[in-house]
Parts: structure tokens; C-alpha cells; sequence
């Protein structure tokens, strides 16, 4: 049997993860974090910024923080499930190991 869709299209979730990395990189503390955790140098984002699962990573990392995700959501007038349901749109394994949704 097959899981539903959600109305979220690819696109729409790719938006959103454009929006993240804008709002991640509006902020240079922040940025470095996400560097330093993700193992990425800053010259190499420009190479995957428009891959699904590094779009996907960085919705992950804004969901790691309350106060980042819904500051994330308000400033660009979406509900924090939004950002949850893109970034499983973008990574569709991440729902296999997290049992979410």
C-alpha cells in the first residue's frame, strides 16, 4: 500500500529550501555552524545548492533549532509543518529511518 502524497510539489518543496539557504546565509554565525557541521567548505555550496538532499539538509538543520525554524517560517510566511513536509519531499529516505509522517 502506498503512503499518500502530500500536496506539496517538488518544486514547491525546492522553493523552500532555497528560502532556507537564503536565510542561512543572511546570517554568518549561522552559516558556519551549518558548515562546520556539514563538513562542506563555503566555496562548495554554490556546486550543491540546487541538489534536492543538500536543500533537504539544510531544512534539516533549521528543524534541529525551535527558535531558527519558526523564526524561518515567519519571515517567509509559512507554517513550520510546511518546512517538515519539504523536507521529506526533498529526501524521501529521511522518513524510512525517522517513522515521521
Amino acid at each position: 500500500m502506498q503512503k499518500k502524497q502530500s500536496g506539496l510539489t517538488m518544486e514547491a518543496a525546492e522553493t523552500i529550501g532555497i528560502q532556507a539557504l537564503v536565510f542561512l546565509s543572511s546570517d554568518s554565525e549561522l552559516l558556519g555552524r551549518f558548515l562546520a557541521l556539514s563538513g562542506l567548505d563555503p566555496s562548495a555550496i554554490r556546486d550543491v545548492a540546487s541538489e534536492p538532499s543538500f536543500l533537504a539538509a539544510v531544512l534539516d538543520f533549521l528543524l534541529s533549532d525551535d527558535s531558527l525554524i519558526l523564526t524561518f517560517a515567519n519571515n517567509n510566511a509559512l507554517a513550520p509543518e510546511e518546512v517538515v513536509t519539504a523536507k521529506f519531499r526533498l529526501d524521501p529516505m529521511s522518513m524510512a529511518t525517522t517513522g515521521s509522517l
